[in-house]
């Protein structure tokens, strides 16, 4: 379009020009914007309601489209909708609850699968120095705090160098470690972080099939640098990080961590269920925290028929079950003898559902009797846990813990 022979101001020449297309494109185009009829249908409404005239070619080409829902509904107020704060009643039930204990817990990196999950849900792995040489091993301190921190205050005053087994003598010396409560090892001092000084620590899943299909490939050794050093974050390595070239040359990753962890952690689950038991030592009580499950026989039907037996109680839907096998044990795996094969059985008093813990199959056998031996609550089949305070909201994080780690895992080939 060209403006004519005429000299009209360029302004004036525009709008007249915008208005002939306005007005050809509205009587070319057959279809509105909006294709919904409710749409249209409200805007003829509201258009008659602002003009008072049925007439709508009379109505203004910007007042004829569609209109944002912004305009024709504009929200009331400036305030947002926020949710409602929970009461003190229900903050005080959310600190008793370990399932939101542990998932409220900071969420973290896994070093190994660069997964982010609940802290709580991550072990928490260090360097441990071999004695009287400068090799050091990559380990799940956070397994065997309690045994390291003992024995290093054990050997303070005799060797100044912290001690760990070898790769052969590893399983038996923490056989004897989680029995006799002492382990010849400990964290090494001589690597911290020089601008917090906190020790250098790594996250990872506690998944025995993750921990097993890498420590194949990095406890092989060859070449200039070791494979485990592809695990290690940047903000470790020389010459920026803490760690010096001679260690990185004696970081090792031993082949029987998966081992290790499987101890530990069963060492740990024990060590909290048994702080549990000494300090509830009844079952039955008004606070809950221990329920006998008497099951006619060891099959899932009995199990669901005894808890559905249960009176219900005050935050029964935080507790588990505790299946503790027939008095003669029950071999894992072996089908001819009675089991129950469920992960979690459902509470028609609350209508949710809690998980079962087959301590049979995540405990081994000398660890059942022991608990056997000193408990009497363990003498029967099965117990409903309800956690009651900090001790058994631990003891049963650790229990969920171990049950994770064991997920599809064949213990037959442990």
């Amino acid at each position: 379009m060209e403006c004519g022979g005429t000299r009209i101001p360029y302004a004036k020449w525009r709008l007249s020009a915008f208005r002939r297309l306005l007005a050809t494109s509205h009587r070319a185009v057959s279809r509105g914007i909006s294709t919904s009829r409710q749409s249209d249908q409200f805007n003829e409404t509201t258009l008659k309601a602002k003009t008072g005239n049925s007439n709508l070619k009379s109505v203004p080409p910007s007042q004829r489209l569609p209109q944002s829902p912004l305009i024709t509904r504009p929200r009331s107020g400036t305030e947002k909708n926020r949710k409602r704060r929970p009461t003190p009643q229900e903050e005080a039930d959310l600190l008793k609850n370990p399932w939101a204990v542990m998932l409220a817990s900071p969420a973290r990196m896994c070093s190994v699968t660069g997964a982010r999950l609940p802290s709580a849900l991550l072990g928490t792995w260090g360097l441990v120095r071999q004695p009287n040489t400068d090799e050091l091993y990559m380990m799940p301190v956070g397994l065997l705090q309690d045994s390291l921190q003992s024995n290093k205050a054990h050997n303070l005053g005799s060797s100044p160098e912290p001690i760990i087994p070898t790769q052969t003598e590893t399983p038996m010396v923490e056989v004897q470690g989680r029995e006799e409560g002492s382990l010849v090892a400990s964290p090494i001092p001589t690597s911290p972080d020089k601008q917090t000084g906190r020790q250098l620590v790594l996250r990872i899943a506690e998944l025995l099939p993750l921990i097993r299909s890498i420590s194949v490939p990095l406890s092989k050794k060859g070449g200039k640098r070791p494979a485990i050093m592809r695990l290690l974050p940047f903000r470790w390595k020389h010459p920026q990080g803490p760690v010096t070239a001679h260690e990185e040359k004696k970081i090792i990753w031993s082949a029987n961590t998966p081992e290790i962890m499987l101890q530990g952690m069963r060492g740990v689950v024990v060590k909290k269920l048994s702080a549990v038991l000494e300090k509830y030592k009844r079952i039955g009580t008004s606070n809950g925290v221990w329920r006998s499950l008497d099951l006619a026989e060891y099959s899932d039907t009995a199990l669901k028929r005894a808890v559905g037996d249960l009176e219900r109680f005050d935050r029964m839907e935080c507790g588990a079950v505790l299946l503790l096998g027939p008095k003669n044990f029950v071999v894992p795996g072996d089908t001819s003898q009675p089991s129950c094969s469920l992960d979690s059985v459902a509470l028609t008093q609350t209508g949710s559902k809690v998980p079962v813990f087959d301590l049979s199959v995540l405990f081994a056998e000398s660890d059942i009797q022991n608990l056997r031996a000193s408990h009497g609550h363990f003498q029967h089949p099965a117990l409903f846990f309800r956690p009651e305070d900090q001790l058994g909201i631990d003891a049963m994080i650790s229990l969920w813990k171990i049950k994770r780690l064991l997920d599809n895992v064949d213990l037959a080939e442990l």
